[in-house]
């Protein structure tokens, strides 16, 4: 009989299971702290059952395993330069942590382990609603008011990318097929898990992903195998043969079936542009060699992502905050210990279910059954064949940043950790430790609880600061600077004073109430506060290149030219291709009257490889094409610009001079491009 004590803090963690689902869909922080706050309430309350009766103990080398990695990884976090994105990994690492401690030692029966199972159904549910609506009546449909789905090609229920959505339904179809197929369920669970599995195919055809069906199919090989390896001894002869041929057929049809599928990733691979994953691993190799043992640092290929970026990737890409590869990125944040550590998780929990699987090889089924019927067998070869699933996917995405499928593969890890608690009643029967369930699942249950502290408190104040942070930002957005907005980013502020992106974002908001009639001292005065809150964030995020080129703008207005120059110079060393950077440089040439440097410079950001404005660019030519006619009309030598001073005072007389043929200024002196 499950006490009450424990069904409430097993539905405070499934509560936050389903929350952090929901919301914990891509990589960005602003929305998942509801759902860490719950967990980390759940976690708070299995004090409650710190001392409670167990009849099981954890095996010796998944616990440890697991604690080594969360220890080193929560200790590169710490040290990571980019601490507001290396945080939000150290919370992710806590709450999974948490979760696996729940079904451990909370959801050990085959009831709450089962409604853990339910729990992704909801999820996977909830997609497929969302779905046909973005593909029926408007691709950006998402969860919340206000806020709308961003990459829009094709449906991706609550999930922005539209693989990730494609690659959350394939990786849990073995599992919903080894709960229909191999477990001890009523017709109508059975009916419902093999219509999962099917609506979840459909979708998956209807979206055409590569990726999803690649993960699809790693996952139903894997199942199949497990099966086979189950059903083998008692299958005859002639029957074994029959199965053979029909693998071969099944393996055949899947080869070329895929060839397609492959043909596709494969191009993605080995191209260029913003699909070349190979450049996007080579600049991850690259940042691994900087640091091969323990890595740069938590979420750091967000920073060597720009640095080491190679021209083959293509103007068109985005910025590749991540390497597309899990176990790439492994090696870059957390050098070759953490891809070690990482894989021996992987490995023991693995190797522990499958000795649990190949337990029942020989237990004789019912009749008319080939393989004994079991909960403890679905969910042990389930998660098997899902882990192997989002392991091939990891390959070539970046998957396990993701909460809901990091907390999904950390639950599966629980799973195989203990597959059937119950199994060790007996062989624990002899002992009766003082401790309920041994020193080490104690340990976990401490641990958990500790990390519930933090998760709550933390949780806490960051729901509230993103939520300042975002009625701060959408209200700017929409064109709007009232009093309310400044007070929500005052708010933000105080509750978190490390985010880089709200001080970032009050410098802008000062520059912003700015207009033509403030007084001179009010203008300064409105400056030096941007100034103030762009170099706390500099502080903060010294490689956010992107409020550099703001904060440049900003130094200049002041007279802050050395400043301004050495700013620049260090966003270019950490973004050497970055065309806005380039634009950046021109201007603060411009306004300080270096003609010929501002030149060269426009000129140079014409050829950037990433981030290029052309248009912006010949507009800065066209300044100086006019620039060099003015000079010319008024007896300016145009080498004297750069020569003098920005207070000499020639730069200042150009704007008012005149003009007698102003349609010279359309002809821009641009040099011819290859």
């Amino acid at each position: 009989m499950i006490s009450g004590i424990r069904a409430i803090i097993v539905f405070a963690f499934l509560g936050g299971l389903f929350l952090t689902g929901l919301l914990g869909t891509s990589t960005s922080m602003t929305f998942v702290w509801p759902g860490y706050l719950m967990i980390g309430i759940a976690g708070i309350l299995s004090i409650g059952a710190l001392f409670q009766h167990v009849s099981f103990s954890l095996p010796k080398w998944t616990t440890v395993s697991l604690f080594l990695l969360v220890f080193f990884l929560l200790s590169r976090a710490a040290e990571s330069p980019v601490a507001y994105f290396a945080r939000g990994d150290a919370m992710m690492i806590i709450a999974c942590f948490i979760a696996y401690a729940a079904v451990i030692s909370l959801c050990s029966s085959a009831r709450w382990r089962k409604g853990v199972a339910l729990t992704f159904a909801g999820l996977v549910l909830v997609n497929l609603c969302f779905a046909p609506l973005q593909m029926a009546v408007d691709p950006a449909i998402w969860l919340l008011p206000g806020y709308g789905r961003t990459m829009t090609g094709a449906m991706g229920g609550l999930f922005n990318q539209p693989d990730h959505f494609a690659i959350f339904l394939a990786a849990l179809v073995p599992l919903w097929l080894s709960m229909g197929i191999q477990g001890r369920e009523s017709r109508v669970f059975r009916f419902f898990w093999m219509g999962l599995a099917a609506l979840s195919v459909l979708f998956l055809a209807i979206s055409g992903s590569v990726a999803g069906w690649i993960t699809l199919g790693a996952g139903v090989i894997c199942l199949s195998a497990l099966t086979a390896h189950l059903v083998w001894p008692r299958l005859k002869i002639p029957v074994r043969r029959m199965v053979v041929s029909a693998l071969s057929v099944f393996m055949t049809a899947l080869l070329l079936g895929g060839g397609a599928a492959l043909g596709t990733l494969g191009h993605g691979f080995f191209s260029g542009g913003e699909s070349g994953l190979l450049s996007i691993w080579k600049v991850g190799l690259k940042q691994a060699a900087e640091s091969p043992m323990i890595g740069t640092g938590s979420r750091t290929s967000r920073i060597y992502g720009r640095l080491f970026r190679t021209e083959d990737l293509g103007v068109g890409a985005t910025e590749s905050e991540f390497v597309h590869n899990e176990f790439i990125q492994m090696l870059g944040d957390y050098g070759a210990i953490g891809l070690i550590l990482v894989t021996c998780l992987l490995g023991i929990h693995l190797a522990t279910g499958f000795r649990f699987l190949n337990s029942f090889r020989w237990i004789k089924p019912a009749r008319g059954n080939l393989i004994p019927k079991s909960n403890p067998l679905a969910l042990a070869s389930g998660a098997t064949s899902t882990l192997v699933a989002l392991s091939a996917a990891a390959t070539f995405d970046f998957i396990f940043h993701l909460p809901v499928i990091a907390i999904l593969a950390t639950v599966l890890l629980a799973i195989l950790a203990v597959p059937d608690p119950m199994a060790q009643v007996e062989k624990n029967k002899e002992t009766d430790p003082v401790i309920p369930g041994g020193t080490l699942l104690f340990g976990v249950r401490a641990v958990s609880f500790g990390g519930g502290l933090v998760l709550a408190v933390l949780g806490a104040v960051f729901v509230q600061s993103e939520y300042h942070y975002e009625m701060a930002r959408k209200g700017f957005e929409s064109g709007g600077k009232t009093f309310q907005q400044y007070r929500h980013l005052q708010h933000a502020r105080n509750l978190d004073p490390k985010n880089p992106y709200v001080h970032t974002l009050s410098a802008h908001a000062q520059v912003r109430s700015i207009d033509l009639e403030m007084p001179t001292a009010e203008r300064r005065q409105a400056l030096e506060k941007a100034d103030l809150y762009f170099s706390r964030a500099e502080q903060l995020y010294p490689q956010d290149i992107f409020a550099a080129i703001g904060h440049v703008a900003v130094l200049d207005e002041l007279g802050k030219q050395q400043r301004a120059r050495d700013r620049l110079r260090n966003s270019r060393q950490w973004a050497p291709l970055y065309g806005n950077l380039m634009l950046a440089e021109a201007e603060h040439y411009l306004r300080n009257g270096q003609v010929a440097l501002a030149k060269e410079t426009y000129a140079e950001s014409l050829q950037a490889s990433a981030f290029r404005d052309e248009a912006a660019a010949r507009e800065g030519l066209r300044t100086i094409s006019e620039w060099k006619l003015i000079a010319q009309q008024n007896g300016i030598p145009m080498e004297a610009l750069d020569a003098l001073t920005p207070g000499d005072g020639i730069r200042r007389v150009l704007p008012d001079a005149r003009v007698e043929e102003r349609a010279v200024a359309g002809q821009v002196e641009v040099p011819e491009l290859p």
